[in-house]
């Protein structure tokens, strides 16, 4: 029985429409196609329980009713879900209680109504996949800066199409006084991401300060390399921006750097944000010049706490649960005359200064200040002696977090070194020290006095052993009538180089006799020559022994003594003993 083909291509179209334009995976349609046509087949024989299995083989799909084989006289059958045993076996003779039975389904038993409601499934499924992928490739992305496309203009949002999904740009978010149009590019920041029954939601800004924010990061590579930082920012979208700055190294100006070479950086920001006016001072932890920068371009003459005096209604309970913020309220003092400058056209300067400090601040003229009758000077000082006081808090409260982080990863660092314990701890390894030293102790003196050389080279090589020997007996043969050299200082080898077990041995070789170093023979160096060839000889492997004629091999050796008697070691005006003296004075 012949399944569905799967290259038509109607399908082929609507897979490509799938993966090209709605970004859906092919497999998910798969799988989503499969599961559909498997509970429609369930609600055709009206079984919600049967099992069916529907698989892809060779661009066709097939769907298989499967059946579990039970005894003829079994009490509980439901033709929908068993099988019996006699039935079975006709089509698998093998078969027996237990087995799971398949039989093919007919496409054309299924319908055309069941069919569509296969259809509707599968759309419903993708729709909620489509759901799922934009809230999942957005919801870390709030407060970032985007690009995109104007795709519909409506009196209350405007649409704009954004990467795989459309951004809505409310009203309440947009520009005051900017015209739009569509196809027009656009930069926005997202400012949620949401999820709900009719599908995911991106809200777009452009009134937000963070988006004033994100474009200074754009602008200013300082702020995007971390030696600028921008510690609060206030927004009255279309009339003006307050932003406070700090620099991380004394020699970037962050003001400077936020500017830009004649004012290139910050007009290109107020260039998108269609002229709006931006302020940018510095940021200071001192709250009182905090605030006089804010209200800039306001002169403010003092800045000290509010009081009921200040303010009737302000009570004590207030001012002690503002004080364990630290955000009591300010008094600030001005001119009489620069009154409408601090507040600004429609409180705009004001509401800016309360947004970026976070504090309420009550603005007063001088006048009003000596009608109340109040000491400006002493609250001044007072006000100043409580900053200094809070500024230590802060740093106590620093100090303490810096240790407990301290002291936590102290904490992780010894957990994870106990889990990756070898067994061996400092205890451990002082007493296995002490052990080898009990060994070397325990050597009897007379075998480190006898035997010196074997005890500091056993682990040598036999061939150096070897050569060792007969140098010693060379230098015992050489002629007496030579007139001796004084025997030289011997070498005192490095502290850091020198081992435990090369004290003991070396304590065993004071009594030697030293001997004397004299002068080389042509003898030693053929007797060496002599050695080496007959330790290559040995290392040679025999089945790889050359084999030469009586003929090759005089010649071999009438080349050799040519080669060593024209050799520089036999030149006789070479003292070696010279030389190692001026290398041994060096």
């Amino acid at each position: 029985m012949s399944g569905i083909s799967l290259k038509n291509k109607n399908f082929i179209d609507g897979m490509r429409l799938f993966e090209e334009d709605r970004k859906v995976d092919p497999e998910f349609v798969l799988e989503t196609l499969k599961e559909a046509i498997a509970k429609t087949y369930q609600k055709h024989i009206d079984a919600p329980e049967a099992m069916v299995r529907v698989s892809i083989e060779k661009n066709e799909m097939h769907v298989y009713h499967q059946l579990m084989v039970v005894d003829d006289d079994t009490e509980t059958f439901d033709e929908t879900l068993d099988i019996l045993l006699s039935e079975a076996k006709k089509l698998n003779p093998e078969a027996k209680s237990g087995d799971i039975i398949e039989e093919e389904v007919d496409f054309n038993e299924i319908g055309r109504t069941s069919i569509n409601v296969a259809k509707q499934m599968l759309k419903q499924r993708i729709k909620e996949y489509e759901k799922q992928r934009v809230y999942d490739e957005y919801k870390d992305k709030e407060y970032d800066l985007i690009s995109g496309i104007i795709k519909t203009i409506e009196d209350k949002f405007i649409l704009v199409d954004i990467k795989n999904t459309i951004g809505i740009l409310l009203k309440s978010e947009q520009i005051p006084g900017e015209q739009y149009k569509e196809g027009q590019s656009i930069r926005c920041v997202i400012k949620e991401v949401s999820k709900n029954s009719k599908g995911s939601q991106v809200v777009l800004s452009r009134a937000d300060a963070i988006f004033v924010k994100r474009l200074f990061e754009k602008e200013v590579p300082e702020i995007a390399q971390g030696l600028v930082e921008i510690k609060a920012i206030a927004r009255e979208a279309g009339e003006r921006t307050k932003m406070a700055v700090y620099s991380r190294n004394d020699d970037v100006d962050a003001i400077g750097a936020c500017i830009g070479p004649r004012g290139s950086r910050v007009q290109a920001v107020i260039g998108e944000i269609k002229g709006e006016k931006v302020d940018v001072f510095e940021w200071n932890d001192d709250i009182g010049e905090l605030v006089k920068n804010a209200l800039a371009p306001a002169d403010v003459k003092a800045c000290f706490y509010a009081s009921p005096m200040t303010d009737p209604e302000l009570t004590e309970e207030e001012i002690a649960e503002k004080e364990k913020y630290y955000k009591r309220p300010l008094v600030v003092v001005v001119d009489d005359d620069k009154l409408s400058v601090a507040i600004g056209k429609r409180g705009k300067n004001a509401k800016l200064a309360v947004k970026l400090t976070g504090r309420k601040i009550d603005i007063k003229t001088q006048s009003e200040i000596e009608e109340l009758g109040l000491d400006v000077d002493q609250l001044v000082a007072e006000f100043k002696e409580d900053q200094i006081r809070i500024a230590k808090e802060k740093e106590q409260k620093r100090f303490l977090e810096l240790q407990e982080e301290a002291a936590r990863r102290k904490a992780e660092f010894e957990e994870e070194l106990a889990a990756n314990d070898t067994g061996f701890d400092e205890t451990t390894i002082e007493e296995m020290d002490k052990d080898k030293m009990e060994e070397i102790v325990d050597i009897p003196s007379e075998s480190l006095s006898e035997k010196p050389e074997t005890a500091v080279v056993e682990t040598k090589e036999e061939t150096k052993k070897e050569m060792a020997a007969e140098e010693e007996t060379v230098k015992e043969e050489k002629p007496a009538e030579k007139p001796k050299k004084q025997p030289r200082k011997p070498l005192t080898p490095k502290p850091e180089y020198k081992s435990k077990f090369e004290d003991f041995a070396d304590a065993s070789k004071k009594e030697e006799t030293k001997v004397e170093t004299r002068k080389r023979r042509k003898k030693d160096d053929e007797d060496r020559r002599v050695r080496a060839e007959d330790l290559e000889k040995k290392e040679y492997d025999e089945k790889f022994k050359p084999v030469y004629s009586d003929e090759e091999l005089e010649e071999i050796e009438a080349q050799e003594a040519e080669e060593f008697e024209n050799s520089w070691i036999n030149d006789d005006d070479i003292d070696f003993d010279e030389y190692e003296d001026y290398y041994e004075e060096n």
